[in-house]
């Protein structure tokens, strides 16, 4: 019985914990309408400012929370608010994701600097070792009956203020009718603002209480505290008795299975996993997403090359490898062929972000997926493991698209999110498939062409991914393609016209992921030696994060984006900086330019050289005013058609 009410106690402590955290992302969530994913980075950064000034300053535990959770957590709130999330679009979810998790990437790059990870920190607990009592034989810290009982302070204090204040009632409604709340006498801007720096400072309050009593960790810290989406999304992020509900059995199950349950096998991951599976199955339990009309996020038309075009692009590219190949050597050639690779999976990203506007972040899980079975079928290189890895690819892409069907947005990523981290825990990281160890993969091999030297492979990859990219460029200019862009921009307009949205769906997911298949496939035959931590579902944000930088709708974006992530180590020979903090900072600060850029800077640049050349400017501002006239008119029958219903 004393285990039992140990683990109880326990398991209601981090249950405590997720609600905290929870409800920060609840509260600015219900007022400004975007899903915070940079909330486990706020919380992070402000257990190491409270580490900062109680262990390294000397000052006292009350006057450390006191600046940290009153000052500078609500600071850091009003900043992104002010600079950041004012300026989003709420309808554009892959924007506003895109730019959270940016500033996600950005916050542990700030933390990387200045509290650098080959130094060992530990946060004490408020009440010392020492502080504890017995219940029925059991240790029960002080930490743990604080945590639950801020936990329950929380939950009374934030029901007391939506309900029972003019403020409080006024951030719940401002969400759903900004311009009605205005003519009110009460400013949005002043509300979301004071939203976000509530938020925070939960945010800050949840990492604190998870450094005291966990571990004082850049990523794990980060990663602890997104485990609170779960509980969140139980209450569809706005409800609060739900969200404490579901953070509480988080926090029970993961103390439960830790006790009682033997770990072996397949299920040695099965704790860290736990906080995921719940939110994947929440998401596919949730009823599923109407089409809403009068919503349509019409995007500015990118200019697609004819198939002509594209062929000469690829040749020049081809071309340019050639020319390149004989002057790299070392380690420098390796890594360009590992980001030509990259490139090719990442061309999946443009099909599915780009054209398709599904946010996935799970493409690593493909990545890997590929890898391995051109390891278990690709003897000796046989080159036909490519096309079946492309294959089994396409269809587990599709089986994932079918339960998919339901969610749109927000969710639809979040599942992805959920996929690639079971995927990573329960299969990448098995010993059998990948595990901790070197993994041997074969080299691909062609008759009459040999790729066992890397600037030969190099120019060999340099043909596949001009080929795959014609061929999504000719995807793009397909019917299919129209109907994927204008799906993208209005798919309740789509469906007034009578397109069959589910099976679109389901191509799309079946084409990107035998893409992102096939690529992984080739990255483990350039590689040669992996290990799972090349495919750990967290590189899923970082790849498409950059492929968005260098623009998301053209597939220079995404060999531009591979390179940049496999180059990214060299910069640590040339430049005096610590290498994880410069990575973590550039990807997160450049990821944000998409707010100036959200087109991407290879389109940018591309439509400045074509503007150079006044025949094929005005042709190209013709063909965009068509694209866009089109799209309006989708925009305008989703108007004119929608029910009362879909109101």
């Amino acid at each position: 019985m004393g285990e039992f009410i140990g683990l109880s106690i326990a398991g209601l402590s981090l249950g405590a914990i997720y609600a905290i955290a929870a409800s920060g992302l609840v509260v600015t969530y219900t007022t400004s309408g975007v899903f915070n994913f940079a909330h486990g980075a706020v919380g992070m950064l402000m257990a190491f400012l409270y580490w900062q000034l109680r262990v390294q300053d000397h000052w006292s535990a009350p006057a450390a929370l006191v600046l940290t959770l009153l000052v500078a957590a609500p600071a850091l709130g009003l900043v992104l608010e002010r600079g950041l999330i004012s300026r989003l679009n709420v309808n554009d979810t892959g924007t506003m994701l895109i730019v959270t998790v940016a500033v996600m990437v950005a916050l542990m790059g700030i933390a990387y600097v200045i509290w650098p990870p080959s130094i060992g920190r530990l946060l004490p607990m408020f009440f010392g070792p020492n502080g504890h009592v017995s219940v029925d034989g059991e240790l029960v810290s002080y930490e743990e009956l604080i945590s639950i009982g801020l936990a329950i302070a929380t939950a009374l204090g934030l029901r007391l203020f939506f309900h029972n204040t003019r403020t409080g009632v006024a951030m719940r409604g401002v969400v759903d009718d900004r311009q009605l709340m205005a003519m009110n006498g009460r400013s949005p801007q002043v509300l979301n603002a004071l939203s976000w720096m509530i938020g925070a400072g939960f945010g800050a309050l949840a990492g604190i209480l998870t450094a005291s009593t966990y571990s004082l960790d850049v990523i794990n810290l980060t990663l602890l505290i997104l485990n609170a989406f779960a509980a969140a999304m139980l209450g569809r992020l706005r409800n609060l008795p739900l969200t404490f509900v579901g953070a509480v059995v988080l926090g029970l199950a993961d103390a439960y299975v830790t006790g009682y349950v033997r770990l072996t096998g397949w299920l040695v991951e099965l704790v860290p996993v736990l906080p995921t599976l719940f939110l994947f199955i929440v998401l596919l339990a949730l009823p599923a997403v109407r089409l809403r009309a009068g919503r349509a996020a019409v995007s500015k038309a990118i200019h697609v090359p004819s198939a002509g075009a594209s062929l000469r692009n690829g040749v020049v590219l081809v071309v340019v490898a050639a020319l390149i190949a004989p002057f790299m050597h070392g380690i420098a050639l390796g890594n360009v062929n590992e980001g030509a690779a990259l490139g090719i999976g990442a061309l999946s990203i443009v099909l599915l972000s780009g054209y398709g506007g599904q946010l996935s972040f799970a493409q690593y899980a493909f990545f890997g997926f590929g890898a391995w079975l051109f390891r278990v079928l690709g003897h000796g290189g046989n080159p036909w493991a490519l096309l079946v890895a492309a294959g089994a690819g396409a269809l587990i892409g599709a089986l994932m698209a079918l339960p998919a069907l339901r969610l749109r947005g927000l969710e639809l990523a979040l599942s992805t999110l959920a996929f690639g981290t079971l995927a990573w825990y329960m299969f990448l990281s098995q010993p059998q498939i990948i595990g901790g160890g070197d993994v041997t993969i074969p080299r691909l091999h062609l008759p009459g062409l040999s790729l066992q030297n890397d600037r030969v492979n190099l120019v060999f990859l340099a043909v596949v991914f001009a080929l795959l990219s014609a061929g999504v460029l000719a995807i793009r200019r397909s019917r299919f393609g129209r109907i994927l862009v204008a799906t993208r921009d209005s798919d309740t307009a789509c469906a007034t016209l009578g397109l069959n949205l589910r099976l679109t769906k389901v191509a799309l997911f079946a084409l990107a992921s035998a893409i992102a298949t096939f690529g992984g496939a080739i990255y483990g035959s350039t590689q040669m030696i992996v290990t799972n931590t090349d495919f750990e579902y967290v590189s899923s944000l970082f790849i498409v994060l950059i492929v968005y930088v260098w623009g998301i709708s053209t597939p220079g974006g995404a060999l531009a984006g591979g390179m940049s992530l496999a180059l990214a180590p060299l910069v640590e020979v040339h430049i005096p900086v610590r290498f994880q903090a410069l990575t973590y900072f550039m990807t997160g600060l450049g990821a944000l330019t998409i707010l100036a850029t959200p087109e991407g800077i290879v389109p940018l640049v591309s439509e400045r050289l074509r503007r150079l050349n006044p025949l094929i400017g005005l042709r190209s501002r013709h063909t965009r005013d068509m694209s866009v006239g089109n799209e309006q008119l989708l925009a305008r029958v989703e108007v004119s058609r929608a029910t009362p219903a879909d109101a």
